[in-house]
């Protein structure tokens, strides 16, 4: 995360909790990205010139005088036809052993489609689990959110039912998800 030439660098952090720094800037804008010694940070409030930066990395170790740079951008992935099977950080770095992905920039988070413009969801996905299927219907086009117990097992669900979708392409974002996890469904969807 090189800095550019007369890129504004504050160094007063005016308050630290466990996930956010709080300082005073201006002219930086909501969803913003920045660099905090090096982390990377994102504008989660702004209250006039008090910016308040949610630390991914955490704070721990973070000093008040520690150098916050505004990137001047909302996070963005890149997409393309080369994304199919391949697995990334949270960050949108890959984490498989390949090449950085190229395509064009698309901003995360950024507006959602309108539900009027989208191709209505129709096409049954069966999974063969008579809970899902008869009481919690799933069609393809939708966002599915899985919530489970610990003691279940909603990563085989997770992966029979994107197996059994019959689709161009399905995607699968876990949050909280453990190393053995992600070798689970690099195993066992590829």
């Amino acid at each position: 995360m090189a800095t550019k030439a007369f890129q504004k660098i504050f160094t007063k952090i005016t308050k630290i909790t466990k996930a956010t720094c709080s300082l005073k800037a201006t002219g930086v804008g909501y969803d913003e990205l920045a660099a905090i010694d090096g982390r990377l940070a994102q504008i989660v409030k702004i209250e006039g010139d008090e910016v308040t930066l949610q630390v991914f990395a955490g704070t721990e170790g973070i000093r008040t005088n520690a150098e916050v740079v505004f990137m001047g951008k909302a996070p963005v992935l890149k997409v393309g036809d080369r994304l199919a099977g391949r697995f990334f950080n949270a960050y949108g770095d890959p984490i498989d052993g390949g090449p950085v992905p190229e395509g064009r920039e698309v901003e995360i988070g950024g507006p959602s489609v309108n539900p009027v413009r989208r191709k209505q969801p129709s096409e049954l996905i069966a999974t063969g689990i008579a809970g899902i299927d008869l009481n919690n219907t799933l069609v393809t086009g939708q966002k599915i959110p899985f919530f489970a117990d610990p003691d279940q097992p909603f990563n085989q669900v997770m992966a029979l039912v994107a197996l059994r979708a019959q689709s161009d392409k399905i995607i699968l974002g876990g949050m909280g998800m453990t190393n053995d996890d992600y070798l689970f469904f690099k195993k066992y969807i590829q």
